[in-house]
């Protein structure tokens, strides 16, 4: 797990005691040499309850607010437990155009 992988990984736990949390290191998909700047969220959280998507966005942005200088991309995909068990799963990335096959 890389630096900022782990790093992004013990925030969102701190502050959203996620019931599932995937954080995802995308950036071999993608060209140029920056090893942590594209990163996928997972989270399912009861705190996204009574927020909407945009909100959680928000959150999230907040949280990351000086991490953001440093990453590319952040993909997130923020459910509630309800939310979580009816999709049963995130959509995939799409493929850089720029980036690696594999």
């Amino acid at each position: 797990m890389s630096n900022m992988q782990q790093h992004l990984t013990e925030q969102l736990k701190t502050a959203l005691s996620p019931s599932h949390l995937e954080v995802i290191n995308e950036s071999h998909n993608h060209s140029g040499p920056a090893r942590e700047s594209h990163f996928k969220l997972i989270v399912v959280s009861d705190y996204f309850n009574d927020l909407k998507l945009i909100e959680r966005h928000r959150f999230i942005n907040r949280l990351f607010k000086e991490e953001m200088s440093h990453i590319h991309a952040l993909a997130m995909h923020t459910y509630t437990p309800d939310e979580w068990q009816m999709k049963n799963g995130a959509p995939d990335s799409p493929k850089c155009a720029g980036g690696s096959e594999s």
